[in-house]
């Protein structure tokens, strides 16, 4: 099974933080409707901020992770991935009381990232119940990519954003004018956005990353 655990970055210095809780259960109930086949127990929020749910697959993990990412930017948030067995019976609704590996290892995950950061730059990390060299590769990536956000411009946020409310996830089925159409953009200035971004080897790498994530969840089957 694969577990996520996910929070808000540095939440106690939001000056609406009631509005923040909000808007992050309305997100979570939004995202555990549209994916409610990828789930094995929903997201569920356990401590204010904070929040967990249990994947039956990596297919559209990260696609998922990104949906709530950007929705509620200016929001910052960390994520810890853990791959492996369950001790517990699950509940498809809540996801509170679930206990195993593969939590303790979400658990160990978003710790890392906590004291682990890089400036701000990188917010997600995976452990895995029996580490291999494929999660180390796996991690390297996952810093890439963040790395590559950070970078990123408003207007080529919104560009990616426009792309995750299509549902698109492979790159080579980005229609350029109807999402041109969607930004109130011409395709030419969409096509210098989707360049200096590189959005489509981002959308790439994450789903290589998905593909990888689920070999290593078939152990645990």
């Amino acid at each position: 099974m694969i577990a996520v655990i996910g929070d808000i970055i540095k939440s106690k210095s939001i000056s609406d933080r009631q509005k923040t809780q909000q808007d992050l259960r309305a997100m979570l109930g939004l995202v555990n409707q549209r994916h409610e086949a990828l789930l094995a127990s929903r997201f569920t929020i356990t401590l204010g901020d904070e929040f967990q749910g249990v994947f039956k697959e990596s297919t559209e993990l990260l696609h998922v992770l990104d949906e709530i990412t950007f929705s509620l930017k200016p929001i910052n948030f960390r994520f810890g991935i853990g791959i492996g067995r369950l001790t517990t019976e699950l509940d498809p609704a809540t996801s509170i009381g679930a206990d195993g590996p593969a939590y303790w290892k979400a658990r160990e995950a978003i710790e890392f990232v906590h004291k682990n950061n890089d400036y701000g730059r990188a917010n997600i990390h995976l452990c895995v119940q029996d580490a291999d060299e494929t999660v180390v590769l796996i991690n390297e990536i996952l810093k890439l990519t963040a790395l590559q956000v950070s970078g990123w411009r408003d207007s080529q946020i919104e560009v990616y954003k426009t792309i995750m409310e299509e549902n698109i996830l492979n790159p080579d089925e980005i229609n350029h004018q109807q999402i041109a159409e969607r930004l109130d953009i011409l395709t030419s200035s969409l096509t210098r956005r989707l360049e200096s971004s590189g959005i489509k080897r981002y959308m790439l790498a994450r789903r290589e990353v998905e593909l990888a994530l689920n070999r290593i969840n078939k152990r645990y089957a």
